[in-house]
């Protein structure tokens, strides 16, 4: 599947599947989840891979930047999260862990470590780090990608470091499904947040 792809499904899942409710959760909750639909593409090995780890790292940031903006401007409770469950030493030691991890994954062939449960395992630990409330969130939408990739015709490496993979070889990561997966988990996406907020404010 294409990243934005992953991060249309990847959100929509995991907003379905844990009902963020209160306003910091659904924002923090939303972050982490695109993060973790996105990242374990850090790893790949075209010769757009450049612009493509430059995306991730893009949405990566965005997402943390919206937060904060939200959060800056508005006053909507995450600071007071971050103060009562974590540390500046916390959030700085687990975001150079979290960074260290995927240079290490960048390194490896695509499909491989940064799309393992190992993987997946250490980044959340390191996520739990940071902020405990973000691994859930961060996890479901790893998982989602993950699940969407064994649909593809190239292996995942899910039990890395143990050679072979899993692959169902039902569809290409390009063709009519990934467009059919956009735009459905746009719409999930937008639906299950919107429904949250209004969950939240009524």
């Amino acid at each position: 599947m294409l990243g934005k792809t992953h991060l249309a499904v990847g959100t929509a899942v995991t907003m379905a599947v844990l009902k963020p409710g209160t306003l910091p959760e659904l924002l923090i909750g939303t972050g982490a989840a695109a993060v973790g639909a996105v990242i374990s593409d850090i790893d790949v090995e075209t010769s757009g891979s450049g612009r493509a780890a430059d995306r991730i790292i893009g949405i990566s940031a965005a997402a943390v930047a919206l937060v904060a903006g939200l959060e800056y401007f508005w006053k909507v409770g995450v600071w007071d999260i971050l103060r009562s469950n974590s540390s500046w030493m916390r959030i700085i030691i687990g975001s150079l862990a979290f960074i260290g991890v995927c240079a290490f994954g960048k390194m490896q062939p695509h499909r491989s470590f940064m799309h393992s449960f190992l993987a997946l395992g250490i980044l959340s630990v390191i996520m739990g780090t940071i902020l405990p409330l973000a691994v859930p969130y961060f996890a479901a939408a790893f998982l989602s990608h993950l699940a969407t990739d064994i649909f593809n015709f190239k292996k995942v490496q899910l039990f890395y470091p143990l050679q072979g993979g899993v692959c169902l070889r039902m569809f290409h990561a390009s063709g009519l499904v990934n467009g059919i997966l956009f735009a459905a988990g746009t719409v999930a996406a937008a639906a299950e947040i919107g429904l949250r907020v209004w969950n939240i404010i009524r």
